[in-house]
């Protein structure tokens, strides 16, 4: 792989940017300092660009500024990073849109074309590198910061309710929305094009899924898709020239990771980063240690404590420019802070590989939702009596059986949203009236209801497998890995989310996804010689700490919990209402139900609130 991805820029149509008070005003906001300073260029009137760190930057009338980290085509041809913008610009500058022309790899680019008045912003399949842009009459703007267009004057930091109200229900700022009025984000793998007087976006990548490798020989269709996925891993590789290594927490995809680039990418002792907990049930150290053995991996390891978690807190406010809900992003950047303090430059991780191959826990539970939904309806009616013979009772068991009915009563995509569909569960009690009057309960709904339909399948399946890769990859996860990767000074690449692996992938039958109950059923046999059993057959975990446990049992974060949500000074109050957020939080140290998801969420988005809008 070539190139590095920590470069930042904004590109500016239809107003001067003033570098001194763009300077300026950026210390009003949470940031990671970095040493390089910001460089500003005065393309042509009213064309501003500035930009800091490692920028590919092509000048002249048609130019760009891009930051690439690609890897070579299936086959083992690498476009460089100078080639492949010199073919954008060149797009660009005969009046076509601008759009990739390779797909592997992360990557984004701000072109101009002066003549015509026109920039454009790309950015990679699955938004590995995100992008804000905004447009209205007389200008337009892109950049790979929020707090860039902020510090521009261009946008003032005014919540959008809608935004705010998705992120309540899904802990993340969904495409193409902005937590800000007038700014959309540019969906995976899109490209936007803007004038002084409109934009539009078009799409140039999308996943499918047309089934047609159909041969009844599974050892030659699990033999075959070993050598796409080993040929993937190892074009991800990077070269000798940085130093690299490999997330490692011990599960199916990030230890089959780790294997192919030891026993067949001749990389013996390769450096790996674990983080394990004193808490038995999340930690998953064993299985690393199971991996690092089978492997002859230098593996790294580190015991996250509940301190440091709490430390690592209003740390990423510095790293997300949103309010961003998922507390998977603390053990991360620890980890990645580990990797860059060993040296290591670049990480591969396994994120997107339960997406592609079949893994994801809710596929399987789905599968069972989907049986007692096509059950009789008597005995959907006697399940649903006997609970509501229980009314009233808290008690943690209970609440699953009821979670369980109220779910296998749905079809898909509502099956789906009611595993994160916080705020429209509780539209009445959690949301304010004022913010009430703002947002309809439907309208998270509806957004994932537009996704589930936008791929052509007849699978459940895969529509469910469509809506994660653009929804919880695009716009949750790569995000939390990114994000977190960037403030610890490293970059992050994904083999399994390459996008011909993708397109082989969608190839496959659902059968040989998810057989009966086995998740993974073909990956398994792709990658048995690779895996060790104990690996294997073992229950997904990841990187997820015990944040249900820390908010029960450590005083500290229960401090920090009630001090915050509960203050009468708190931002929220605007949104939510302060008695029901108590109530979720007796709740959840009682042991009632697990509320931890919830209750990080709503923590992030005060602190966002008090860093980015209250501050002003």
């Amino acid at each position: 792989m070539s190139g590095t991805v920590l470069g930042e820029f904004l590109l500016v149509l239809g107003a001067d940017v003033d570098r001194s008070s763009f300077e300026r005003a950026l210390r009003n906001y949470p940031l990671r300092r970095a040493p390089e300073p910001w460089s500003f260029r005065r393309l042509g009137p009213g064309v501003d660009l500035l930009y800091q760190g490692e920028i590919l930057l092509t000048e002249g009338d048609c130019g760009c500024a891009g930051v690439y980290h690609l890897a070579p085509e299936p086959g083992g041809s690498l476009l460089s990073s100078d080639e492949f913008q010199a073919r954008v610009v060149r797009s660009f500058g005969e009046g076509r849109i601008p759009i990739p022309p390779t797909t592997a790899g992360r990557f984004c680019y701000a072109a101009w074309n002066l003549p015509a008045r026109r920039i454009a912003a790309c950015t990679d399949p699955f938004r590995g590198l995100p992008l804000y842009v905004t447009s209205g009459p007389g200008r337009a703007a892109c950049a790979t910061d929020l707090r860039w267009l902020y510090a521009a004057g261009l946008v003032a930091v005014e919540v959008d309710p809608h935004a705010l109200y998705h992120y309540l229900n899904f802990g993340y700022v969904p495409t193409p929305f902005s937590i800000v009025k007038g700014v959309e984000k540019v969906p995976p793998g899109c490209a936007w094009t803007a004038s002084e007087e409109n934009a539009q976006v078009t799409n140039y990548w999308n996943p499918h899924y047309s089934e047609d490798l159909i041969s009844g020989d599974e050892e030659v269709l699990a033999g075959a898709l070993r050598h796409q996925i080993s040929e993937t891993v190892l074009r991800y590789r990077p070269d000798a020239r940085r130093p690299w290594g490999a997330f490692l927490s011990g599960g199916t995809d990030s230890s089959s990771i780790a294997g192919i680039l030891s026993m067949e990418g001749r990389k013996p002792g390769l450096s790996t980063f674990s983080i394990g907990y004193e808490e038995a049930p999340y930690n998953e150290l064993p299985y690393v240690e199971i991996a690092s053995s089978r492997f002859g991996l230098d593996s790294h390891r580190k015991i996250m404590s509940a301190s440091e978690g709490l430390d690592v807190i209003p740390r990423l406010l510095e790293g997300f420019d949103e309010p961003f809900g998922n507390s998977g992003a603390i053990p991360t950047y620890l980890c990645a802070a580990h990797a860059r303090s060993c040296g290591v430059e670049i990480l591969l991780a396994g994120d997107g590989g339960d997406e592609v191959f079949g893994g994801n826990d809710w596929y399987r539970k789905n599968r069972i939702l989907g049986w007692f939904y096509q059950s009789p309806r008597t005995l959907k009616n006697l399940t649903a009596a006997l609970l509501r013979g229980l009314d009233g009772v808290d008690d943690y068991r209970i609440g699953r059986m009821r979670n369980f009915v109220r779910r296998g009563s749905l079809p898909n995509p509502q099956r789906l949203y009611a595993g994160d569909s916080f705020a429209s569960q509780c539209f009445e009690e959690l949301l304010t009236v004022d913010f009430r009057a703002l947002v309809r309960p439907e309208e998270s709904l509806e957004l994932l209801e537009q996704t589930y339909a936008q791929v052509a399948t007849g699978s459940e399946l895969h529509r469910l497998m469509y809506v994660d890769l653009k929804r919880t990859i695009a716009d949750s996860d790569i995000i939390k890995v990114g994000r977190a990767s960037r403030m610890a000074g490293l970059t992050v690449v994904y083999p399994y989310l390459d996008p011909a692996l993708v397109d082989y992938t969608g190839r496959l039958p659902a059968i040989h996804k998810l057989r009966g109950l086995e998740k993974r059923y073909l990956f398994k046999k792709a990658v048995r010689d690779v895996l060790p059993t104990e690996i294997r057959g073992k229950k997904k975990q990841g990187f997820d700490l015990p944040m249900a446990i820390w908010l029960r049992t450590v005083p500290e974060f229960q401090h920090l919990m009630r001090d915050t949500l509960l203050s009468k000074t708190a931002s929220l109050r605007r949104y939510c209402n302060a008695t029901y957020i108590q109530e979720l939080i007796e709740k959840h140290q009682k042991g009632a139900w697990d509320y931890s998801v919830a209750l990080y969420r709503l923590l992030m988005l005060e602190l966002w609130h008090r860093s980015y809008v209250d501050r002003r």
